[in-house]
C-alpha cells in the first residue's frame, strides 16, 4: 500500500471509531460507576479508600496462600481473620454493589482455612474468587475511567500559532487540520501551501508537551510522545518542503513515522479513556 493510501485508511479507521455507538465488547459493557463512589476519592476524600481498601483485601487474602506454602498456619489463620473483615467492610462501601459480595463464601473460606488443609482451602477460594472476578471484570475499566484518568476537557492549551488559548478538544482539531492541510496540498502539489501548514504543525504538534505537564512530571514521560523521533520527522518533513524539488517518498515516509509514533500511539494510550468519558457526558 502506497503512503498516501495508508494515511487515508488510517483516517477513516478513526472514524468508524468517532462514529461507534456504544461502549462494548461481546461481554462487556463500561457502564460509569455508582455516584456513592466519590466520596471514597478525591477530592471528597482526602484518600482513595476503595483503592485503599482493595490492597487491604488483596493482601490478606493471598496472604493466606503465601503463609499456607510456607506452613505458617499461624499467620495464614491471621490473614484469613483480616481478609473476612475487609470482605464485610468493602461490601457496605457502595451499596449499589452489594450483589457482588458474598459473605457466605466469604466465611466458608476462612473456616476452610482454619482446617489447615490446601484441598479445602483451594476449593472455597473459588467461591470468593468468582465474586471478587465478576465485580472487576465489569468495573474495572469504568473505575480507572472515573477515578483515575483526568478528564481533557479540563485542559486548556494556547494555540502557538494563533495564540489564543482553547479547549483541549477544540486544539486537537486545529492540530488535526494543520496536518490535514499538509499532506492534501502536498498531494497536490501545492509545496508552498504545505510549507505552510507544516510549520503550523510543528508548532503546534511540539506545543502538546504542555498538556502532558497536566498529569506527569518527569521529562521522559513528557518526550515519550513528543520527542526526539517525531521532531526529526516533522524538521525533516518541512526541510523536503522547502526543498526546489520535493521528494515524494521522503516526504511521505516521515509523514507515517509522525503518525505512527506520535499521533497513533497517543491516542492508543489516551484515546479510549476519553470516548468513554465523553459518552458518559453525553448521557
Amino acid at each position: 500500500m502506497n503512503p498516501m493510501k495508508q494515511i487515508l485508511s488510517a483516517s477513516f479507521a478513526i472514524c468508524l471509531l468517532l462514529l461507534a455507538g456504544s461502549i462494548q465488547a461481546k461481554d462487556l459493557v463500561v457502564k460509569e460507576p455508582p455516584k456513592s463512589m466519590d466520596k471514597l476519592y478525591p477530592p471528597q476524600s482526602k484518600e482513595p479508600k476503595w483503592i485503599q481498601q482493595m490492597h487491604k483485601l488483596s493482601g490478606s487474602f493471598g496472604g493466606v496462600f503465601v503463609n499456607m506454602k510456607e506452613k505458617d498456619w499461624e499467620n495464614a489463620d491471621k490473614k484469613a481473620d483480616v481478609f473476612l473483615e475487609a470482605y464485610g467492610e468493602a461490601a457496605k462501601m457502595i451499596p449499589e454493589w452489594k450483589d457482588y459480595f458474598d459473605m457466605d463464601a466469604a466465611k466458608a473460606f476462612t473456616e476452610a482455612v482454619k482446617t489447615h488443609d490446601p484441598a479445602k482451602i483451594g476449593k472455597a477460594s473459588g467461591g470468593v474468587g468468582k465474586t471478587c472476578g465478576k465485580c472487576h471484570h465489569e468495573q474495572t475499566v469504568a473505575v480507572w475511567t472515573r477515578y483515575h484518568w483526568p478528564k481533557v476537557e479540563h485542559m486548556k492549551i494556547t494555540d502557538p500559532v494563533s495564540e489564543k488559548e482553547m479547549e483541549y478538544g477544540k486544539y486537537m482539531k486545529t492540530l488535526a487540520g494543520s496536518f490535514r492541510a499538509t499532506t492534501v496540498n502536498f498531494g497536490e502539489g501545492q509545496y508552498a501551501r504545505a510549507a505552510k501548514s507544516a510549520r503550523a504543525l510543528e508548532k503546534q504538534f511540539t506545543e502538546l508537551k504542555s498538556t502532558c505537564s497536566k498529569c506527569h512530571v518527569t521529562d521522559n514521560v513528557k518526550l515519550f510522545f513528543v520527542g526526539d523521533e517525531t521532531k526529526a520527522a516533522l524538521q525533516a518533513m518541512r526541510k523536503e518542503l522547502d526543498a526546489d524539488k520535493p521528494n515524494p517518498g521522503t516526504f511521505w515516509k516521515n509523514v507515517g513515522i509522525l503518525g505512527k509514533q506520535g499521533c497513533k500511539k497517543c491516542h492508543l494510550t489516551h484515546r479510549s479513556y476519553a470516548i468513554i468519558q465523553e459518552m458518559w457526558e453525553e448521557k
